[in-house]
């Protein structure tokens, strides 16, 4: 068992047990702690962070909620490997893994995005509802709201439309990691002029319950969308830092 873990810096948050966390996911993704090492004993990494026992606690069992963690009482705590245990909620730390975005990671969560976003739609137009279709034409045809949120608004309502709480749950996760993309990808005039365009065909296709249409549409414009978004990636390659 290691006596120290390395880097860990000086907690200054308000939640400290956060940052206890953040700097163990990290440590943990990073190979630093080995899968299967014994972390120190609870007293010691109290000492070494310099906050009271209660706090420690609070970051490990987070942590093990996390599945980075298994806590064998009576004989101590154990790394665990991502790899194998991993949930959603380390999509962040796995993208930030170095405080910068990891653009390989990035790239594999748009190819996963394009993976599950078409079946999400084809499964909207399969299953949606007249309640549905009602909201999907208040996002549509807002000219009030400005064209990006109008974007995301409209993918979380197919996702609702699906029928499928899953797809609502990982959406939200694909949009709370890219939505500084999103932002930047809106500011350009031909992405603003096309994204209309797209959202009248996916909603055509939804009414009309045409699951292969919306998932050919959903498919065509994620993989032109991506492109750009690469490209913007690949100019600003030390811009997108943690946040």
């Amino acid at each position: 068992m290691k006596e120290n873990i390395p880097l860990l810096k000086p907690l200054n948050k308000t939640k400290l047990y956060e940052e206890i966390v953040e700097q163990l996911t990290s440590r943990i993704i990073n190979r630093d702690i080995e899968p299967g090492e014994k972390l120190p004993a609870e007293r010691n990494l109290a000492e070494m962070l310099g906050v009271n026992r209660s706090t420690v606690r609070e970051a490990l069992r987070k942590l093990e909620s996390m599945e980075l963690l298994e806590i064998k009482h009576g004989e101590g705590v154990y790394v665990r490997d991502y790899l194998e245990s991993g949930n959603l909620e380390l999509i962040k730390a796995i993208l930030f893994r170095n405080g910068s975005l990891d653009s390989s990671v990035f790239k594999n969560l748009l190819d996963l995005r394009s993976l599950i976003v078409p079946e999400m739609a084809g499964c909207a137009a399969k299953n949606r509802t007249d309640e549905d279709l009602v909201k999907l034409e208040q996002i549509i045809f807002n000219d009030k709201m400005p064209v990006g949120e109008r974007d995301l608004r409209l993918h979380n309502a197919i996702a609702r439309a699906s029928g499928n709480v899953l797809f609502v749950v990982l959406l939200n996760a694909f949009t709370s990691q890219a939505k500084e993309f999103y932002d930047i990808y809106f500011v350009d005039d031909e992405n603003k002029t096309n994204a209309p365009v797209f959202h009248r065909a996916i909603f055509q296709a939804i009414k009309n319950q045409e699951p292969g249409n919306a998932r050919k549409i959903m498919q065509e414009v994620l993989k032109a969308a991506g492109e750009k978004i690469l490209k913007i990636l690949d100019s600003n390659e030390n811009k997108f830092d943690q946040p």
